[in-house]
Order: C-alpha cells, then sequence, then structure tokens
C-alpha cells in the first residue's frame, strides 16, 4: 500500500535494506520492512509523526501484517526442517 507524503504528495515507501536481507533472507526483510522508517524520493526520510492519525494506524496495521507473516514464515521453515530431518 503506497502512503503519500505529509510535504509534498509523492508515494512514500517503506526503507529497505540489502543487509537485512543478506543477513535474514525474506524474514529479515520483512522485519527491517516491518520496523524501518519511510521514505520519499524528494523530501528524504519521514518519521511516522508527520503522517495524519489516520495513515498512522494503517501504517501499524501494515506493520502487524508484515510481522505476522515473517514469523508464519519463519515456524513453516521450521517445521519443515524438523519434519525433513525427522525421516528416515
Amino acid at each position: 500500500m503506497a502512503y503519500q507524503c505529509p510535504r509534498c504528495g509523492q508515494n512514500v515507501s517503506r526503507a529497505s535494506s540489502t543487509q537485512a536481507a543478506l543477513a535474514g533472507g525474506l524474514v529479515g526483510s520483512l522485519l527491517y520492512g516491518a520496523f524501518g522508517s519511510f521514505e520519499c524520493r524528494q523530501c528524504g526520510s519521514i518519521s511516522e509523526e508527520e503522517f495524519p492519525p489516520e495513515v498512522r494506524r494503517k501504517m501499524m496495521f501494515g506493520s502487524i501484517g508484515m510481522m505476522a507473516v515473517a514469523v508464519t514464515l519463519l515456524a513453516i521453515v521450521v517445521v519443515v526442517l524438523i519434519a525433513l530431518n525427522s525421516t528416515p
């Protein structure tokens, strides 16, 4: 979901990190995105406090959703690894 920059009106994206993706794969990338800042191409990094309350609420639910997906993926990987390890 794209949010609009409160300064210039352009689309804002979640910050991303190649290091987090390399270190933790998809789970690391999702967690970094959930806890990371928001960036506008023109204005740079934007704090959540600059957004209206209804947008911050949507951002919070988006972050919770990203964390839930990351935890679910991690649990699936653990279950698959346990299943593969326990087969003779």
